[in-house]
């Protein structure tokens, strides 16, 4: 409810909630919690699908964001629609970087009329911390490196996410540049040239950056 009161969202917001700890001892839970929601979120896409909304905006955060990225992948690997989703942002996204770009990412590229936004940083510790966990660099950490892709618009978001926030990981809902540039992609459809990002990186690899 936030979220939406500070983007100004014109239509219906829907909050997925699955059984998060919310909490560091409960990461590992959260992990398999998360898969085990997969079928749960398919299905809420499934109810949207029967509205009359005509465009449906997704926005996920940290691991919720392997959470829609995978259920979304495997709509599409059975053939499932996704006409109406129009924008999908993945916030802080906690995924195996490499699991990404070879298995995920082509399928989330394969839905048609769908822009999909990725917000990375440098500075948000919590990513750090689950690749040190882990031992593979996360989707949303840039500490080693953007992560880009073809057809996806990468934002760096280090300048705004302070690490002495909720260990930089929260500037999706505590950053007022971060909020501004969401409002300006989902309310006013803008492109990412068209948002006063600064173009960074190198052809073909390409991102843009909050200042």
């Amino acid at each position: 409810a936030q979220l939406a009161h500070d983007l100004g969202f014109p239509g219906l917001p829907f909050f997925f909630s699955w059984p998060s700890a919310g909490q560091v001892t409960g990461y590992l839970r959260d992990a398999e919690s998360a898969q085990l929601s997969e079928d749960a979120f398919d299905q809420v896409l499934d109810d949207l699908s029967r509205l009359a909304a005509g465009e449906v905006y997704v926005i996920a955060h940290s691991m919720g964001s392997r959470l829609v990225s995978q259920a979304l992948r495997s709509r599409v690997d059975k053939g499932k629609s996704t006409a109406h989703l129009r924008e999908l942002l993945l916030a802080a996204p906690d995924i195996n970087a490499n699991l990404f770009r070879t298995t995920i990412a082509p399928r989330l590229k394969a839905m048609q009329g769908t822009n999909t936004t990725v917000y990375a940083s440098s500075s948000d510790l919590a990513l750090m911390a689950s690749k040190a966990v882990h031992g593979y660099r996360r989707v949303g950490d840039t500490a080693g490196g953007v992560f880009v892709y073809p057809g996806f618009d990468t934002v760096d978001a280090s300048a705004a996410s302070l690490a002495v926030r909720a260990f930089g990981h929260s500037y999706l809902t505590d950053s007022a540049a971060v909020l501004k540039d969401i409002r300006s992609l989902l309310r006013l459809k803008l492109p990412a040239k068209a948002r006063g990002l600064a173009e960074a990186g190198t052809s073909p690899d390409i991102y843009w950056s909050l200042q």
